[in-house]
């Protein structure tokens, strides 16, 4: 009976580690063009430690992201880590980010962060290019889902390391 009873806390263990390192690396993306505002919506859901380390790659400090400790510039620093590996081309034109702002849900998924950039000042898309490397420096299995909502079209891509740039025309 003991025996059964360190298995069983042995288990629960094992799946208590396997949730918190989530074994599955995926982000997700969400591409809207907004013909009202004239802009491009973005918005990237990612693991919070991934990002952070991702970070640190490129750099940057411990982010230490909602939390007391969370350093001052975060903002920037994820701002330039998109920067470098999440690339829009509109009419093949490079198009900078703004940035929007990042949030958690504290109550239902504190591992994640939604993080939400812009592009302003798009009249028409003929063309759009999207490069989509998020995270292949921290992990090699890491997928990355996108959708984009753009001239009445839908459209899914699954990124990774050997796929991650993908064209549509109207």
């Amino acid at each position: 009976m003991k025996n059964i009873f360190v298995l069983i806390s042995l288990i629960g263990c094992s799946i208590g580690l396997f949730s918190f390192f989530h074994p599955i690396h995926l982000s997700v993306s969400e591409v809207n063009f907004n013909q009202e505002t004239k802009s491009i919506e973005i918005s990237s859901k990612v693991f919070i430690d991934d990002l952070e380390e991702g970070v640190q790659l490129i750099g940057g400090p411990e982010l230490h992201l909602f939390t007391e400790k969370e350093v001052t510039n975060s903002e920037e620093w994820i701002n330039k880590y998109f920067e470098e590996n999440f690339k829009i081309k509109i009419n093949d034109k490079e198009k900078a980010f703004l940035w929007v702002g990042k949030e958690t849900d504290q109550n239902r998924d504190i591992q994640a962060v939604w993080v939400y950039l812009e592009i302003t000042g798009v009249k028409k898309v003929k063309e759009l290019t999207i490069e989509n490397s998020l995270l292949y420096d921290v992990h090699a299995d890491q997928r990355n889902m996108l959708h984009l909502k753009c001239n009445g079209t839908k459209k899914s891509w699954l990124f990774d390391l050997k796929k991650s740039i993908e064209t549509i025309h109207w």
